[in-house]
């Protein structure tokens, strides 16, 4: 199998497909030596006569053609099979392009526009922002660590508790009354005062999170108005 690069078409090709560019045939103008052999239609008695015949052990130059059924384009290159595995296996880190001679070569890919390159770091800040609510609030119960959650589906949650613990202070309740359970999955028993310490503290945990979220953005908005690629690729968590 042998394979074919075009740089118009950005592709490889395959002969076993598309065919070869040329053929391998023998020369149509080469002057074939004559011999001379018995006549092997002659019939009758005596000798048969000589006749002049094309010597058949002479081996034909033998010269390439156009293939008038291959299907390559007209810019294709030929290259090996180790380089076209070559080429691909670094495709993960560069691109493919064409040298100034159309033959196949690796080159690094074009640097991403200044909006591009804002737009993927504002998908790292929001990747960023839900791992760290993912992590949670690591809380002391009384002596004994727990991690308080602090993701989405857990925020309407705690508002909820606050709100409870809020009722529970208004009328007076003082006992370890209200329940809570951590990533560790264990029932805490809190009083009231202490529910509502715990959700407060979450929720500044949250609000401290998105501020946070909120301020790198800000700051990707304002280089990216400064036309300031550099303080935008510096830009982290």
């Amino acid at each position: 199998m042998q394979y074919y690069y075009s740089a118009s078409e950005n592709g490889f090709f395959v002969d076993t497909v598309n065919g070869s560019p040329t053929l391998n045939v023998p020369d149509p103008d080469f002057k074939w030596p004559m011999i001379e052999v018995p006549d092997p239609d002659h019939q009758g008695e005596g000798a048969a006569p000589l006749i002049e015949v094309r010597d058949d052990s002479v081996e034909p130059p033998m010269i390439d053609v156009p293939n008038p059924d291959c299907t390559l384009p007209g810019d294709a290159v030929e290259i090996s099979d180790e380089y076209h595995q070559k080429l691909l296996a670094g495709q993960g880190h560069k691109r493919i392009t064409a040298d100034e001679s159309g033959y196949p070569v690796l080159t690094d890919p074009p640097p991403i526009s200044l909006d591009g390159l804002a737009e993927q770091k504002r998908a790292e800040i929001d990747a960023a922002r839900d791992a760290a609510f993912a992590a949670g609030l690591e809380y002391d119960f009384n002596g004994e660590t727990d991690v308080v959650q602090t993701r989405p589906q857990d925020q309407v949650n705690l508002l909820g508790l606050r709100a409870k613990a809020e009722a529970a202070i208004d009328q007076g309740a003082t006992d370890q009354v209200m329940k809570f359970r951590g990533e560790n999955n264990v029932t805490h028993y809190l009083t009231p005062d202490e529910m509502y310490t715990l959700t407060n503290d979450a929720l500044a945990h949250i609000e401290g999170i998105y501020d946070h979220s909120w301020e790198r953005k800000d700051a990707i908005d304002v280089a990216l108005e400064d036309d300031d690629r550099e303080k935008i690729e510096q830009l982290f968590w």
